[in-house]
């Protein structure tokens, strides 16, 4: 791209980002009121940046430690390039439904309480035309989550400063349209979140910008460290070794349960050679179980409290 172009690129994308930070986080209707509750199991649904969420342990430290006694489960549904068709999930089937129908089955196999939508950001990379056709695609999700009685939250996509989409800013505005009128046809939530600190790259948050989008995020969640107990950890604290860990055990638990390596012969068009072994997926789910229990038993001890 010519140096013009990505420096008028960068701004544009600046004065988004600005524009983004003076709108209130969570809507208004729903401000004053946590988002999650205790004993709930949170799904996040989305793309590239939600699926490498889970290895960094910020967000679900954010929240197990703020509320140690909730006993909260956190399930990551990310899937690299998803968006709200779930074309991405589809894997080797020609079938685009097939994509819909894996992220059902993702969020059966997890059976959330809530779920957090965070979809867009794949629809303002790929332009326009892809901006339009997320309103349908993201009011059937909805629709089908709401039929299985789940509560749902939306999350607004923002500017990822790598992208070089033309016209890139305006699409990452008119995706966030799209989820705050599916959000007023449902009577949804919707949270907001900026980031400022990036990969290289500048295609995700880096390490420091995870983390400060999983204190923005547990802030709509369940309210910020100030409304919380004296004995909640803060934000600023480092975080405890022990229970990061935990965190990431329990996601790569996790993952190999509902994205096992070898899926292709256990599940899909090469299942006759290993199909059989495909029942030993279910023995995760004690050890995932387990973990959410270590989980708990840490974060209490971290919060000074006990069972």
């Amino acid at each position: 791209m010519p140096r013009l172009n990505l420096l008028s690129h960068r701004i544009a994308i600046a004065i988004i980002s600005l524009a983004v930070i003076t709108v209130p986080s969570v809507s208004r209707s729903f401000a004053d009121q946590p988002l999650i509750g205790p004993n709930d199991r949170l799904a996040i649904v989305g793309g590239t940046l939600i699926e490498r969420m889970r290895n960094d342990p910020s967000l679900e430290y954010e929240l197990q430690t703020r509320k140690p006694d909730w006993k909260l489960r956190l399930r990551n549904l990310g899937w690299s390039g998803d968006d709200t068709y779930a074309f991405a999930r589809k894997l080797f089937d020609p079938n685009p439904e097939k994509g819909f129908q894996r992220l059902q089955f993702d969020l059966d196999l997890a059976a959330p309480t809530v779920v957090l939508v965070a979809y867009g950001f794949a629809e303002a990379s790929n332009g326009a035309e892809a901006v339009t056709r997320m309103e349908s695609g993201l009011t059937r999700l909805v629709e089908s989550m709401l039929q299985k009685q789940r509560r749902l939250i939306l999350m607004h996509p923002f500017v990822l400063p790598g992208i070089l989409t033309a016209g890139y800013p305006d699409h990452i505005r008119a995706a966030g349209e799209v989820i705050d009128r599916v959000a007023m046809k449902f009577e949804l939530p919707v949270v907001k979140v900026t980031c400022e600190d990036f990969a290289d790259d500048g295609l995700l948050p880096n390490e420091a910008g995870y983390r400060d989008i999983a204190r923005q995020l547990a802030d709509s969640l369940i309210g910020p460290v100030g409304d919380q107990p004296e004995n909640a950890i803060s934000t600023a604290s480092p975080q405890d070794p022990a229970l990061a860990s935990l965190i990431l055990k329990k996601e790569e638990l996790f993952f190999h349960r509902h994205r096992p390596q070898n899926e292709t012969y256990l599940l899909l068009f090469r299942k006759h050679e290993q199909g059989n072994n495909a029942v030993e997926l279910a023995q995760f789910d004690p050890l995932v179980d387990a973990a959410d229990q270590e989980i708990w038993k840490q974060a209490q001890q971290i919060a000074g409290g006990s069972n």
